[in-house]
């Protein structure tokens, strides 16, 4: 341990002076080689055997003597240096081993380029390590992202937006800038989540910076900023169909939908390209102005736009719950089905379900209309215990059908008992349910 803590400073000077000579592989001279390849030996066996501490001293000799001799030098490198840094408790050392591991990273682009992703990892520890130097971290990663786009890593973009964050906490950074990078950062990740040869733990890791990201920025932006400064965008670029493509989703993930600029910016985006994204903006729009059959055209037309893409829950459970608010409950039933396809416990699908039920139980005459109800409560009950986040909607509909459901004498008359088990014939639905009695 006290190896490493006296010596560290010489490794920040070392490796720098080091970085900017021209070097042989293993080293300018036969001496250099053989210190390269016997120190190269030592510290490898030391990962091996994770004794970072014992492989501190012959790292450093190879960083010294042969810095081009291996991309694994300076990946073994941070290794090495963040479990110093995490271990470390006086900020002076603390604070040089960080400009240390910096410097790896530098000597890393010099030696065996990818400037794009190790600038990336390099800002994403700088921010991990030291959150005060935000505003050194943002221009770090700005330039890591201009360089690798979408090709970037999800932490590199998520981190890029967390330091874009610092700095509008610090006044140093608009509201402006901050939607401006929203825009630009997701739709990086959106492009990312769109490759088809993306394996699912990276699918995995840009789903999380996606909501990371929106975590903040819905934070920070009000409809009212967002709408303003989508409209000054648009002006200033009406031709750029990306641009607003992507704004068109800023505005649906905030629901600011009844911004000025919404409707001639869906339109534009619908009429250019017709998408699902578009469609169901248009949906969304027309259904706030009571609009529900032009609501339901739009909602399907983005249903079947969306072929893989990763709303298709989002847009199937929108249509199903237009779709019942126009009173067609059959195909509410029939898009909730299959949301629930994709995501057996999803609450809201279920609730949907029920509610196309007991609409068409209305229509019934008793006992059928009963029959109804207790079916409809049955997918109330299973969407308060499979998903908690519509235990309460879905306890209050449990409610409302309770009180629907026949005395014990009014069943009596039609010989049904508490716990039997009888088939729905309202609205020929033919599923299985429970006499129920209201007591």
């Amino acid at each position: 341990m006290k190896t490493y803590q006296h010596s560290i400073a010489l490794v920040l000077i070392s490796v720098t002076a080091i970085g900017a000579q021209a070097q042989s592989k293993y080293g300018n001279t036969p001496e250099d080689s053989v210190k390269c390849v016997q120190n190269l030996s030592l510290y490898q066996e030391f990962m091996k055997q994770s004794s970072v501490h014992d492989a501190y001293a012959p790292w450093k000799e190879v960083v010294n003597t042969c810095p081009a001799s291996s991309k694994g030098l300076y990946q073994n490198g941070v290794k090495i240096l963040t479990t110093f840094i995490e271990a470390e408790k006086d900020p002076a050392r603390k604070a040089r081993l960080i400009d240390s591991l910096g410097v790896i990273y530098d000597l890393r682009i010099t030696h065996f380029g990818e400037r794009a992703f190790v600038l990336g990892r390099k800002g994403v520890d700088l921010m991990v390590y030291d959150p005060s130097k935000c505003t050194e971290a943002f221009a770090i990663l700005k330039e890591s992202v201009e360089l690798g786009g979408s090709k970037s890593e999800a932490g590199t973009l998520s981190t890029y937006y967390q330091t874009l964050n610092c700095l509008y906490g610090k006044g140093e950074a608009t509201k402006e800038q901050m939607l401006q990078d929203y825009v630009m950062i997701m739709g990086h990740v959106d492009a990312a989540l769109g490759s088809e040869d993306i394996k699912e733990d990276a699918r995995d890791r840009y789903s999380k910076a996606r909501d990371q990201v929106n975590s903040l920025f819905f934070k920070v932006a009000e409809c009212g900023d967002i709408g303003r400064i989508v409209g000054d965008m648009v002006t200033a670029k009406p031709d750029d169909m990306d641009m607003k493509n992507r704004l068109l989703k800023v505005l649906n993930g905030k629901d600011c939908t009844d911004e000025t600029v919404y409707r001639s910016l869906a339109e534009d985006v619908h009429r250019a390209n017709p998408s699902s994204e578009s469609a169901y903006s248009l949906g969304l729009f027309l259904a706030k102005q009571n609009d529900m059959n032009g609501a339901l055209r739009y909602m399907k037309e983005a249903v079947d736009l969306c072929t893989g893409c990763s709303d298709k829950v989002k847009y199937l459970l929108k249509a199903g719950q237009v779709a019942s608010a126009s009173s067609n409950h059959g195909q509410a039933r029939s898009y909730a089905n299959q949301v629930l396809q994709v995501e057996p416990k999803n609450g809201e699908a279920l609730i949907l379900i029920g509610n196309a039920i007991a609409a068409q139980g209305a229509s019934c005459e008793a006992p059928d209309s009963w029959g109804a109800y207790w079916l409809a409560y049955d997918y109330y009950q299973r969407a308060r215990s499979l998903d908690p986040s519509v235990a309460d909607k879905a306890g209050d509909r449990m409610g409302s059908m309770s009180a629907r459901f026949p005395t014990q004498s009014d069943a009596f008359f039609y010989q049904l008992t508490d716990g039997k088990t009888v088939t729905v014939a309202c609205g020929g639905l033919g599923e299985s349910t429970t006499v129920r009695t209201r007591k």
